[in-house]
């Protein structure tokens, strides 16, 4: 049948009816990979449809120069129209895995070495072809040698590609750390911001500036140009010694990160309190100040995630007083008195919907004693310090709705000098104390059981019966790449998993996933699946012995030969 005729069939969806073309603008509107996937396992020609044109080609991700995948990008821009992220970082960078078409790249002409020049200018064609761009990063912080290197060898290369991505209408997220910005001309020579392409950038909602070159006082009130630019901007990563923050001002602002990039004095502690107490949107804050912050009671009233030192947060719990005014008997008056005028009584403290906790140097007592958060919305906490065990019962009744939690390997024992390893039925104790807990991170448990991978295991078999909800735990192993610790992720699988409990006595199937949160690699415990194995092959020769000794003799000889065959 001729493929007209195919297409047009009644027995298609009407659908899958339309031209090609059509059907590829329909694929373009799609931004997700998870929606590619759905929308491919329709049907056989739902899948050619977006299989690789499109799976390929929404999340770019290039640890390297490129010379071939920006060759490709280049001369096909049929398909790079529909690449909505692009993430350049060096080579060493493993913090995500690659994300690079393969299928349609084709080596003989996609060359795979040319000169630097004709790569910069691949990497501005493909850029311009991009045009539902959505996400910019560029992550160029070098180490050894090259520690100090630039991300291009000629400052005007870098230009070229940023002004690319400056005139993009659909970029909202932008990124660059690094020695980015580093020959642009001060404020003083170029008054009207006119030497950098990213001094005119506009209309972006999340920004990250990480860098030397942010923190120059030249560079202020350039920066500060392009913050006005955009103002709708919600989620802001700059360096901590940025000189002009304080008068910047940002009416949608949810989460900042302020890092501390070469270093400064605790005199801009104040200017930086400031600015938190002007922006009471800020639902997520990342900041570790120089000394002792002054916070206004009430500020930041919407706060849900917070990683800071124990000073801030004492700084977030100060309740306001009244103001007491004593006025001293005048000379004229006939009787003495002490007259008080107080302001109206404060109502109730306002109380944070805080979800997400990470204080260095605050123990469990401590943070119990805290007022101005409510105890009922913490999900996750990261505690650096443990002090005597029984806070840990107090942290767990103030705070039940717990379902991440990081706790260290020690603790410092009431009226002991030196600190102890928490033991293994301790952990028991604290952990069960959590009926939501989820995921538990922190080498504890590895400590406790001396690093030994069989001890371990059966220590998690008794841990997913005191923790029903458990699904998540650090390993042993330290990847080097990612500079992450690999995960233990639990999965109870249902009715299997309950026979199997019933089978070998109170233990749980579960399978393994060495990995991290966002990019899990999985495998399977091979213990495990030996135990399995052998229970399931126990089982069936049960059933065949019974089997076979109901019939005759002569019967179970011969239903023996052939089962061994």
């Amino acid at each position: 049948m001729p493929q007209f005729a195919l297409r047009q069939s009644r027995a298609r969806p009407p659908l899958l009816r339309l031209p090609d073309e059509i059907l590829d603008e329909i694929a373009s509107e799609l931004d997700l990979h998870e929606d590619l996937i759905n929308f491919a396992l329709a049907s056989h020609a739902c899948a050619n449809i977006v299989i690789p044109r499109h799976t390929q080609y929404r999340i770019i991700r290039v640890r390297n120069v490129g010379f071939q995948l920006w060759a490709h990008l280049a001369r096909r821009a049929d398909i790079s129209r529909n690449i909505r992220e692009v993430h350049m970082c060096e080579r060493h960078n493993y913090t995500a895995p690659d994300r690079l078409p393969t299928t349609l790249v084709d080596p003989q002409l996609d060359l795979s070495q040319y000169p630097e020049a004709d790569r910069v200018r691949n990497i501005c064609e493909a850029l311009s072809h991009m045009t539902d761009l959505r996400v910019f990063s560029w992550c160029w912080n070098t180490t050894g040698p090259q520690q100090r290197s630039k991300p291009t060898v000629d400052s005007a290369h870098e230009d070229a590609i940023l002004d690319i991505v400056r005139h993009k209408p659909t970029l909202k997220h932008l990124g660059l750390s690094g020695r980015f910005a580093n020959h642009v001309k001060s404020s003083n020579i170029d008054p009207n911001s006119m030497s950098y392409p990213l001094w005119d950038i506009s209309n972006l909602t999340a920004l990250c500036l990480l860098g030397d070159a942010w923190v120059k006082p030249g560079n202020a009130a350039h920066v500060s140009h392009m913050f006005e630019l955009s103002p709708g901007l919600e989620y802001l990563e700059i360096p901590l010694e940025f000189h002009n923050l304080a008068k910047c001002k940002f009416p949608c602002l949810k989460k900042l990160k302020l890092s501390l990039q070469s270093g400064a004095t605790s005199s801009i502690d104040e200017s930086r309190a400031r600015f938190l107490e002007n922006h009471p949107t800020i639902e997520e804050l990342t900041w570790f100040p120089i000394g002792i912050p002054n916070l206004a009671p009430g500020s930041l009233p919407i706060l849900k995630r917070l990683r800071t030192s124990l000073q801030v947060v004492i700084a977030l719990d100060q309740l306001s007083q009244d103001h007491v005014i004593q006025v001293d008997k005048l000379d004229d008056q006939v009787s003495p008195q002490q007259l008080t005028l107080s302001t109206p009584t404060p109502g109730p403290p306002v109380l944070r919907p805080l979800e997400c906790l990470d204080v260095r140097s605050v123990d469990a007592q401590t943070l119990a004693s805290f007022k101005t958060f409510d105890r009922m919305s913490l999900r996750r906490l990261r505690l650096h310090m443990l002090g005597d065990l029984h806070s840990i019962h107090q942290l767990a009744e103030f705070f039940p709705n717990i379902t991440w939690l990081s706790l260290p390997a020690v603790h410092l024992p009431k009226d002991a000098i030196h600190p102890a390893n928490v033991k293994l039925e301790e952990w028991f104790a604290i952990l069960s104390l959590f009926p939501n807990l989820e995921v538990f991170r922190g080498r504890g448990l590895w400590t406790a059981v001396d690093s030994k991978k069989e001890k371990m295991h059966t220590a998690i078999m008794q841990l997913v019966q005191l923790c029903p909800k458990l699904r998540e735990l650090d390993h042993c192993d330290f990847y080097e790449k990612r500079f992450a610790w690999r995960r233990i992720a639990i999965i109870r699988e249902g009715e299997f998993g309950a026979s199997l409990m019933l089978l070998m006595g109170h233990l749980i199937n579960f399978r393994v996933t060495f990995g991290f949160s966002q990019h899990p690699i999985s495998t399977t415990m091979v213990e495990l699946a030996l135990i399995v194995v052998f229970c399931i092959t126990v089982a069936v020769l049960g059933a065949v012995v019974m089997l076979l000794c109901l019939l005759s003799y002569h019967e179970v000889l011969r239903g023996f030969q052939v089962w061994v065959l």
